[in-house]
């Protein structure tokens, strides 16, 4: 053999063996397991009375984010948040009727920029939130939606006998403007049943398939997948099977010792009741006993335990099909979850059991198994952290991409790329936030108020995860250092979808008065009208004109109760309305055509959400869901008294 032949052929020798790796070198698979309603509450965090052996066995496999937050604690925004990686306050999606299309048309979620490098994206369960007037986003996915129950029940007793109740029919878009005239349904119910009976049996078992779908697609044309499976429970109702229930002492699980709202909290920030005055039977003020508490308590273990045994099956089923090694598993919770801490229950609060989250990252070769970090971290982060896991390019959008990419913590748990985590919530007024590893400073302002008139919060974590004391006014330096990180973000987008600089109007006093409120508005040519044209007022008291469908509502609200005048009106040019409030009779007139009926009289304290002009982001003063923007245009108004 001559010596040019021999080198050229160790040359080729040597120029496969370089090659080899390039060739194995395959995209990871993903595989998304979101929680609803999930607060740490689990043995890997710590919990010692926690059952969660599935996602104890996750935390083994990878890393563990002991600062990790929401970025707001409801369902639909967080779930906004998780998939855009942009917070709400660069979207404008706070409310869980937000519409992602209608806000950000040209959005592209996670699953989408994944699927435009390749994958195969599946989703099953809760993962964008469906209900109160939501259907999720079709566009996100590469098949349908698998999807099932939030709000379910096995004995007929948890439903006044098998009517439909009212979180039944807010989760499936059904008679959304008559809530209140349907029952409450059971907090919660433990039948003999098997995990199957319930939704989240169902989505495991389904995704095990899925899995095994994937697995053979696989080997046929190497098309990785990207799954994403939502889980409900440990969200009420706090339905399980009894076997569940059982393996807890209810007696010897924790119930809260701070039952008082912090100390100098200012008024915005507090909440009482809410969510949890939905079910029975708890009271409808949600001033919950110690009988209640311990059976609420026991509910969330137990469902707890529920899902994660759910979770040990589908884990279960990617290690049999010899998955383990080439995909990455991220296990999320939505957001926290007041366990009657603060006398609070749920979730909507700037508050650390609302907003702190599991967290827990596989990524084989990347993350040391069993690692932790305290590196502050957001949902936003893992939209750009799981493209860097990829191996894709850095995603851009077009929507605000807010996340950091988290490999260098994955790589080394020391690493920081941040040293606080940003959230919000909005109440009567916005609350921005950021926590560091020791505090927490909440600004209460809405998009276009002045600085001046924030209230603050601020809080230290030094001795405990529960807020006891507003130290504001007592540590102003350490308020303005931090108010100083919070100005580094850009002024919030408004809960209308209204960018700075645009504000609510200054209130009529409306107190005991009779109404005349006129507007003029011009409606989008082939669209069909919908959103409020003018709203004062929340829960309690207030008014609304608004549509519904092709009718132009008049609404107004007393003690809660909303009565409606509606009317068949025009859909396009310009429109004048006139809605009148007196003490006998209420009406509306609309392009001449007058309808009219009995007044629930005049409206009697003066309500304490602010006049809005095209939109309602507060909370709702008429029967729908706010956020609920006019896609129209308020040409002018006027709401005289008399």
């Amino acid at each position: 053999m001559s010596t040019d032949l021999l080198l050229k052929r160790i040359w080729m020798a040597a120029l496969l063996l370089w090659l080899m790796p390039l060739a194995r070198a395959e995209k990871p698979n993903v595989l998304l397991l979101l929680v609803d309603d999930l607060k740490p509450a689990m043995g890997c965090y710590g919990d010692r009375h926690a059952i969660t052996p599935a996602m104890d066995a996750l935390a083994a496999r990878g890393m563990r984010f002991d600062l990790a937050y929401c970025n707001q604690a409801v369902c639909a925004p967080s779930r906004f948040t998780l998939m855009l990686g942009a917070h709400s306050t660069s979207t404008g999606l706070y409310g869980l009727g937000s519409q992602l299309r209608q806000v950000l048309p040209n959005a592209v979620t996670m699953p989408q920029y994944f699927a435009r490098h390749g994958y195969r994206t599946e989703s099953l369960g809760k993962v964008f939130h469906i209900g109160h007037g939501n259907l999720g986003d079709p566009k996100s996915f590469s098949i349908p939606h698998f999807h099932d129950k939030v709000i379910e029940y096995l004995d007929p007793k948890s439903t006044a006998g098998g009517q439909l109740t009212r979180e039944e029919a807010l989760f499936t878009n059904q008679k959304l403007g008559a809530i209140r005239s349907l029952p409450r349904g059971a907090a919660f119910e433990a039948p003999v049943a098997k995990d199957d009976d319930y939704a989240d049996g169902r989505v495991a078992a389904e995704t095990i398939r899925r899995l095994e779908a994937a697995k053979v697609r696989r080997v046929k044309d190497g098309t990785p997948f990207f799954i994403t499976a939502g889980f409900v429970r440990p969200h009420l109702p706090f339905s399980a099977p009894k076997k569940y229930w059982d393996l807890f002492d209810p007696a010897k699980l924790p119930i809260p010792t701070i039952k008082t709202f912090p100390k100098d909290a200012p008024a915005v920030a507090l909440k009482r009741a809410g969510e949890i005055s939905a079910y029975t039977p708890v009271p409808v003020d949600g001033q919950v006993g110690e009988a209640l508490t311990r059976e609420l308590i026991h509910g969330y273990y137990a469902s707890t335990a529920y899902v994660d045994a759910q979770i040990g099956r589908v884990t279960a089923a990617l290690k049999r099909l010899g998955l383990e090694q080439n995909t990455i598993v991220v296990l999320w919770g939505d957001h926290g979850w007041h366990l009657g801490d603060l006398s609070i229950w749920t979730k909507h609060t700037n508050y650390e059991q609302a907003n702190r989250i599991p967290i827990l990252v596989v990524a084989p070769g990347v993350a040391r198994p069993g690692s932790v970090t305290r590196q502050p971290t957001e949902t936003v982060d893992l939209y750009p952290t799981l493209a860097a896991l990829a191996g894709l390019p850095a995603p851009v959008g077009p929507q605000s991409i807010d996340g950091q990419n988290l490999v260098p913590v994955l790589k080394n748990p020391k690493a920081r790329v941040r040293d606080h985590a940003f959230h919000c919530y909005p109440r009567r007024r916005l609350g921005r936030a950021i926590r560091t590893e020791r505090y927490r400073l909440v600004e209460w302002r809405n998009t276009g108020e002045p600085l001046a008139t924030a209230e603050y919060e601020l809080y230290d974590y030094s001795k405990g995860a529960v807020e006891t004391q507003n130290l504001a006014q007592q540590q102003p330096q350490l308020v303005k250092e931090l108010a100083a990180k919070l100005a580094t973000y850009p002024e919030p987008v408004s809960r209308s979808g209204r960018r700075p600089g645009k504000v609510i109007s200054p209130s009529p006093q409306i107190a005991g008065k009779s109404l005349r409120i006129e507007a003029e508005i011009q409606l989008k040519a082939q669209t069909t009208p919908q959103g409020v044209v003018l709203a004062q007022g929340g829960k309690e008291h207030g008014y609304a004109i608004h549509w519904l469908k092709k009718n132009l509502v008049f609404d107004v609200r007393v003690d809660g109760k909303v009565t409606r005048v509606q009317i068949n009106a025009p859909t396009k040019g310009k429109v004048k309305v006139v809605a009148v409030l007196e003490q006998q009779v209420m009406s509306l007139e609309v392009g001449g055509a007058l309808a009219k009926m009995d007044s629930p009289g005049l409206i009697p304290v003066q309500p304490k959400d602010d006049l809005s002009i095209g939109f309602d982001d507060q909370t709702a003063a008429g029967n729908y869901n706010s956020p609920n923007s006019f896609n129209g245009k308020v040409l002018s108004y006027s709401v005289n008294k008399r």
